[in-house]
């Protein structure tokens, strides 16, 4: 198979910017309009056409992890540009090298060892925001803001939208490094339990705790938020960017869960990454970045929270907060390069670059979007 030709058959329909292609014969070929490129495509070997042909973006991926694929320059002007691919036309040519690299792609992927990799608190710090190690949208409500001072813009969002006496008691589901319990406690002298997963997560939190010597008003365990398994009632819940990990299909029975273990009148505030059209998450990311995930769409949200009881008090996109608490986790990630290769390696560097930047198109493109949600128990 030519797979010059195949490339060419695809890249040639393409006439927004100029961008180039060079190949593992080290010939640059350039498409688009005339002007300055804005990336140049470089792949290794004819195999990783046959890759990106039979696994998309897992392929892609992958092969940007390993170095066999990379772009140079503007690495999002090319991420978007692959969101045009769904409206190429195919060539004879193109429709044959798809189908043989389908026919010949291993069948079996079940025993490859996936990236497993531990994070760790060091690794967070070096591109979350000091004040409150918040995974998560900040709240930007001016230019000048830092990432650290947005954070506790939406930390203080929360609490504004939640609007609860002191003394109240609050069911945190992820509770991420701690940031919300302990500023809810601090600033409002709220009682919150907290759910994690992580034990690296939980003996930072507990280390905060003792430090503030918020001891009696916050319990942060290691428990599984999705398998409630409290019969406490709440004044309000909090989820910030955990229902993501939920799945489509337990959404309804979650929510339910939860509403069961809130007073009558109860908030309860969700953010969290949606989409307003259903759309599966790509397998890359699933592999790598987001295990078992599923972005909620707006319809299917609304749905569960009306099989659950619940009623939707404000429902709100603040898309753009992420578009620029991204830019700002890039530009730290970026800055912080060959200390991340150092600890983690070239291959982890590259995956989180990829993905940082593709979530910025994403957010940029309108394919993903931050809800912020009030709902309440009636």
């Amino acid at each position: 198979m030519n797979y010059i030709k195949v490339l060419d058959d695809i890249f040639k329909q393409f006439d927004g910017p100029r961008f180039g292609v060079r190949l593992w014969d080290n010939k640059t070929t350039y498409y688009g309009k005339v002007g300055d490129s804005t990336f140049t495509l470089y792949i290794a070997k004819p195999s990783i056409v046959k890759r990106l042909l039979a696994e998309g973006a897992l392929g892609f991926g992958e092969s940007y992890m390993n170095g066999t694929l990379d772009i140079e320059g503007d690495i999002e002007a090319y991420l978007k540009l692959r969101h045009q691919f769904k409206y190429v036309k195919p060539s004879l040519r193109l429709v044959l090298a798809k189908f043989w690299a389908e026919l010949s792609k291993p069948k079996n992927r079940e025993g490859q060892i996936s990236y497993h990799y531990d994070l760790g608190n060091d690794f967070f710090s070096l591109f979350l925001d000091n004040e409150t190690m918040s995974y998560s949208a900040a709240r930007f409500q001016s230019d000048k803001d830092t990432l650290g001072k947005a954070q506790e813009n939406k930390l203080n969002l929360v609490c504004e939208w939640m609007d609860l006496p002191k003394n109240s008691r609050i069911l945190d589901l992820g509770s991420g490094w701690g940031g919300f319990a302990i500023h809810a406690a601090k600033n409002h002298g709220w009682n919150v339990d907290g759910k994690t997963l992580s034990d690296k997560q939980l003996e930072y939190c507990n280390t905060l705790i003792n430090q503030h010597k918020l001891e009696k008003e916050i319990s942060i365990e290691h428990q599984d938020f999705t398998s409630l398994k409290t019969n406490k009632i709440y004044d309000g819940a909090v989820m910030i960017e955990a229902i993501e990990h939920v799945g489509k299909d337990d959404l309804s029975n979650f929510l339910t869960e939860v509403s069961k273990r809130l007073k009558t009148n109860a908030p309860f505030y969700l953010q969290f990454t949606g989409r307003y059209k259903p759309k599966l998450v790509d397998p890359w990311t699933l592999k790598y970045v987001f295990p078992g995930g599923h972005l909620p769409a707006k319809s299917e949200f609304l749905d569960a929270v009306s099989t659950a009881g619940l009623t939707v008090e404000k429902f709100e996109d603040h898309t753009d907060d992420y578009k620029k608490t991204m830019e700002s986790w890039i530009q730290s990630l970026e800055k912080h390069q060959i200390n991340i290769e150092r600890m983690f390696g070239k291959s982890f560097f590259r995956l989180w670059k990829l993905w940082t930047h593709g979530a910025h198109v994403n957010f940029e493109i309108g394919d993903m979007s931050l809800f912020r949600v009030l709902l309440r128990k009636p």
